[in-house]
């Protein structure tokens, strides 16, 4: 069959699903006309600026997810910081209408040669593997913080708690920079033989690699962080900055043990903002809009977008580097 037709094929398909997903969130919703309500009469009395910062921030976050990505990528192949975003945002396209955004390591390898895309596997796996630290990280602290002050269970539990998170937290910091170990010890074994030439990329990793990339999803997850109290604000929610961040860092971690399929996902992050936002207002609606918000702009603005990248994709055709 010629390449260009298949090429045809493919974009046409991701334009449906893609279209879907977007059916599914933002035409079957119904909230997304009160989140449009309240931010035209938001606009109105606290003016454009916050709304503008936040679209800003938005550039920031993906930015800064673009500068991993193409750290992650330079062991194996130097790429441009634009055709890193460009390879992020074809990523968020497909995340979009698969389970736990797989859809986003297949976007990202579209854009290096076909050799290292399996390795390249392995580099995004270590992107994510330091994403989840950082929401950890954040999000033990603020789960600490958040049982003490709202929740009466007790020394005994609350020491318990305190210990796992601890225990968990250093036992995942302490695989992150000691990687190499697992490579080691998979060597051995025939089975994982086959797929060490892939997975030895990990090799190329320093410690001081392994820190650049996680403090780089630290700083993600306080720009997701600031866009989410700025929202907050913007709908009338008034809260305090510790607050705030204990309730986001709690709000985040939730969301990243619980299983999600992106386009149902809307609805998860909203019934858990909900609860733990609940102790700090009553204000329900305000905190709706606010995780609506942040969900279009950081997620369907950027998967629609992502699509014009696909568009000028040739899927059969690789460059070193762009």
């Amino acid at each position: 069959m010629n390449k260009n037709l298949i090429t045809a094929v493919i974009k046409v398909a991701i334009l449906a699903l893609l279209s879907w997903a977007l059916y599914e969130q933002l035409v079957v919703s119904d909230r997304l006309s009160d989140v449009y309500l309240k931010l035209k009469g938001s606009l109105n009395t606290r003016g454009w600026w916050l709304l503008v910062f936040c679209v800003v921030l938005m550039f920031f976050n993906w930015g800064t997810e673009a500068l991993k990505w193409k750290l992650l990528i330079q062991p194996l192949l130097p790429i441009r910081f634009f055709r890193a975003f460009k390879a992020v945002w074809t990523g968020v396209t497909l995340g979009l209408f698969t389970p736990n955004r797989i859809g986003e390591y297949g976007g990202r390898l579209l854009y290096i040669p076909m050799r290292f895309r399996l390795s390249g596997v392995v580099s995004s796996l270590i992107g994510s593997y330091a994403q989840i630290l950082a929401t950890l990280l954040v999000g033990i602290i603020g789960l600490l913080s958040f049982t003490s002050e709202h929740l009466d269970i007790g020394t005994p539990v609350f020491t318990a708690i305190v210990f796992i998170g601890l225990l968990l937290l250093v036992l995942l910091v302490l695989g992150y920079y000691n990687l190499g170990v697992f490579i080691t010890a998979m060597g051995h074994k025939r089975v994982f033989r086959k797929i060490m030439p892939y997975i030895s990329v990990l090799d190329k990793y320093h410690n001081r690699d392994f820190t650049r990339i996680w403090m780089l999803s630290v700083l993600r997850f306080l720009i997701f962080s600031a866009q989410y109290l700025i929202f907050l604000r913007l709908f009338g929610v008034e809260i305090q900055l510790m607050e705030g961040m204990t309730a986001i860092g709690v709000i985040f971690l939730a969301q990243t043990i619980l299983p999600s399929f992106t386009v149902a996902e809307l609805f998860t992050r909203g019934n858990i903002s909900l609860y733990f936002l609940g102790f700090y207002t009553d204000n329900s609606g305000a905190v709706l809009a606010a995780s609506t918000s942040l969900w279009l702009l950081n997620l369907i603005i950027p998967a629609t977008l992502g699509y014009l990248f696909i568009l000028r994709k040739n899927f059969f055709k690789n460059k070193r580097s762009t």
